[in-house]
């Protein structure tokens, strides 16, 4: 097993004429190899020796990385850092392994990780060297990074002469230069339009910018202030980290300092262990998850983008008796024409979104990598694809990566609920559908970026309670969807409605929780377009989501409207659009007359034109999944939800099967449990009445598997793609349905 990001593995150990650094990375895989301890570390001598002052130390690091946090995101131009904090710093020992970190996007934890050790092994201490106030930067998913868009810094930390130490920092900027305006690149067809490109570079020194850099910017994005204004963030904020290291340390002392912070990475390692030794059962889980691209007939870049694809999202987690954790991908598919596809460094970094949420949450940091193994996906596919294609596009890589870090979820909480503890399972996120404009903003400027929409999704359902509405994320814990009033100010909108989305989690005993819909007018622009975008969405398929027994969520749709009357109604005093209303009649269908009036779009996509002054847009942000079967779910509950506005009655008496009725005079739902049990009764036994034994659904099944019946070309290419990129998995995939050796759709 190849595996990624694990301690041990690096393939560039010290050789003749090697830096100091190179050797002590060799030395500590050497340890890490030998002893199963980071460092060989099998004592915790300041823990033991006093565990008062080897606590408050660690509170005061993660107290300076969050007050890094605070100044960065308040130097950023970026809303999304800026309003919804959507960055991160990081601290990190001499080697390159983060000790601690900020609030913020924790999946970017190993990148920089992987981004400091990466400057180590490729000799950069020798050449251009390691100086106090350096800058060194990369977004090249060809060395680690994730998509364009994240900028990771980092600065060296030096007490008087000695490298003690990293800063790490990463600020999503809101245009890279890509080829459409933005920050979201899920068109882009390949790595030439993936934008301004910043390759393990020595950025700057004494603590400022080289001009060259900013003279890059300049020419090669359509916002320069914006994304200058980022970077000085990222040093703001590290740079209020290394004054406050250096006055740690003088208080301290070095060799306290030194011996502390391994301690810390090497306990974080022990935590996460012991959580997965305690909660989980050694074996083999697997998850089947897939996610489409439906992008035919739609506006692409180049011709052979006209297609629709299909990701095939396999998962397989093994809980050894050691409780180590190895990871797998086999049966991924292959790479798509889109800016989709994702460097393996970055997809085992993410799997920190996963451990930092369900693992490892009370101590993080490069520790926890230590106790998990990933497979190194097949080259080829969309999650290795450099050694095949070396040209492929990234521009939006978290959008497959995320709904697979979905299944990890799910997976691995499947095991938490065989031990009993409930109140820690999550079933399967929520998608995650963006929403950019591009063009002439209020003030007269080019404008173009994210709102903060979508990063306040549903929480997923728990083994004991609903999901949290519009309160979470599965790319950072700390969900922000910012204030409507800021999101104003930096885009021609006007809001006209944002609120739950009825219906909008998953169905099941615990529903997952609901998102909401944002209601946009376009105000004082001359125009400017709307990306639908994708970020991890689906919008052909429902997703193979929801736990034991729960419906998914229904795929995401969009909505917009050009040429309206909004105008003459708001002269008039007439209702306006202040939400999607019925998916059967739209509030849009309604009250609004338009020359172009799209309620029920497959995204993602880019309008065709752009949009004016009272034009309308209809954005959903997503509902995450469910757990339990509908039917046993709390009548109640049911009720609580009708009276909130948070369900409709036909999901109340089609899917939880719950007779209700709107008491007018008390404007109030009423249960009646009586026919409410009859009917679940009733659907019980249509269930087993609908029910075939297994072998009489696997023969029928078989001859349409064999047949290739009704498969859709991205179906069948998925396919294609996962058989021939994992031997292993096409056998057992011909084994199942019993075909022949040489079966192949």
């Amino acid at each position: 097993m190849t595996s990624v990001l694990t301690p041990g593995t690096g393939t560039n150990g010290a050789s003749a004429g090697a830096g100091n650094l190179q050797t002590r990375v060799a030395e500590n895989d050497r340890l890490f190899q030998q002893t199963g301890h980071l460092f060989g570390l099998d004592k915790l001598e300041r823990k033991e020796t006093d565990p008062g002052t080897y606590e408050a130390v660690w509170h005061i690091l993660l107290n300076i990385c969050n007050t890094g946090w605070a100044v960065g995101c308040q130097v950023a131009a970026s809303p999304i850092a800026v309003e919804g904090g959507d960055a991160m710093w990081t601290l990190h020992l001499p080697t390159g392994e983060c000790i601690c970190t900020s609030r913020g996007i924790t999946g970017h934890t190993g990148m920089l990780a992987a981004f400091i050790r990466t400057l180590i092994e490729q000799g950069y201490e020798n050449d251009p060297g390691f100086n106090p106030g350096d800058i060194f930067e990369n977004n090249d998913p060809h060395y680690g990074g994730i998509h364009p868009m994240d900028f990771d810094t980092a600065v060296p930390i030096f007490y008087k002469d000695e490298l003690i130490g990293w800063i790490g920092s990463v600020t999503h900027v809101q245009d890279i230069g890509c080829i459409l305006p933005g920050s979201i690149g899920f068109l882009n067809p390949d790595c030439f339009s993936d934008g301004m490109p910043v390759t393990m570079e020595k950025v700057g020194q004494n603590d400022r910018l080289f001009p060259w850099y900013e003279k890059r910017v300049t020419s090669r994005t359509r916002m320069p202030d914006w994304v200058m204004a980022d970077a000085r963030a990222r040093l703001a904020g590290s740079f209020t980290i290394r004054e406050r290291i250096i006055q740690l340390v003088d208080k301290y002392g070095l060799d306290y300092y030194k011996q502390v912070t391994k301690e810390y990475v090497e306990d974080s390692r022990r935590y996460a262990q012991r959580r997965i030794k305690t909660q989980t059962i050694p074996g083999r889980l697997r998850k089947s998850n897939f996610k489409d691209l439906a992008m035919k007939g739609k506006r692409v870049i180049l011709p052979h983008q006209d297609v629709d694809v299909l990701f095939n999202l396999p998962l397989e987690v093994t809980v050894g008796r050691d409780a180590r954790m190895a990871l797998s991908l086999a049966g991924v598919s292959g790479t798509v024409p889109f800016g989709e596809n994702i460097n393996p460094t970055a997809l085992a970094s993410i799997l920190l979104n996963a451990f930092s949420h369900i693992v490892g949450f009370d101590m993080f940091s490069s520790g926890t990598v230590a106790t998990y193994d990933l497979e190194l996906p097949p080259p080829g596919s969309w999650a290795n694809p450099h050694p095949v294609d070396y040209h492929v596009a990234s521009g939006v890589a978290w959008a497959p990566a995320v709904m697979w870090l979905s299944s990890v979820y799910e997976t691995i909480t499947r095991s938490y609920f065989s031990r009993g503890y409930l109140e820690e399972v999550a079933a399967g996120a929520a998608c995650t559908m963006t929403a950019e404009f591009s063009g002439i903003s209020q003030f007269g400027m080019f404008v173009a970026g994210l709102t903060l929409e979508q990063a306040s999704n549903g929480g997923p359902a728990r083994a004991i309670a609903d999901g949290e509405n519009s309160a979470w994320c599965i790319y950072t814990p700390q969900a922000d969807q910012g204030n409507a009033e800021v999101t104003e100010l930096y885009f021609p909108l006007m809001y006209l409605g944002r609120g739950l989305e009825p219906d909008s989690g998953g169905y099941g005993k615990f529903r997952g929780g609901l998102g909401h819909t944002a209601i946009w007018m376009i105000k004082n622009s001359p125009g400017v377009e709307y990306q639908c975008g994708c970020a991890g969405i689906r919008s052909k398929l429902v997703g193979n989501h929801g736990m034991y027994g729960a419906y998914p969520k229904w795929p995401e749709r969009g909505s917009y409207a050009a040429g309206t009357n909004v105008k003459q109604l708001i002269d008039e005093q007439k209702p306006l659009l202040h939400e999607r209303g019925d998916p059967d009649n739209p509030n849009m269908d309604k009250y609004i007359e338009a020359r172009v009036r799209e309620t029920d779009l497959i995204t993602p996509f880019v309008t065709p034109e752009a949009l004016h002054e009272y034009d309308l847009v209809v954005h959903h942000v997503s509902g995450a999944q469910a757990l339990g079967d509908p039917i046993e779910r709390d009548p109640e509950l049911v009720r609580s939800d009708l009276d909130a506005g948070w369900t409709r009655d036909w999901v109340a008496r089609n899917i939880n099967r719950v007779v209700a009725k709107y008491d007018e005079k008390a404007q109030a739902w009423d249960i009646d449990a009586a026919a409410t049990e009859r009917e679940r009764a009733k659907e019980r036994e249509a269930r087993k009445s609908r029910g075939v034994p297994f072998r009489e659904w696997w023969s029928k099944e078989r001859k349409k598997v064999e047949a290739r019946e009704d498969m859709d070309p991205a179906v069948l290419e998925m396919w294609r793609s996962s058989m021939r990129l994992s031997p292993k998995y096409g056998e057992e995939i011909r084994a199942f349905w019993q075909l022949p050796d040489d079966f192949t759709f």
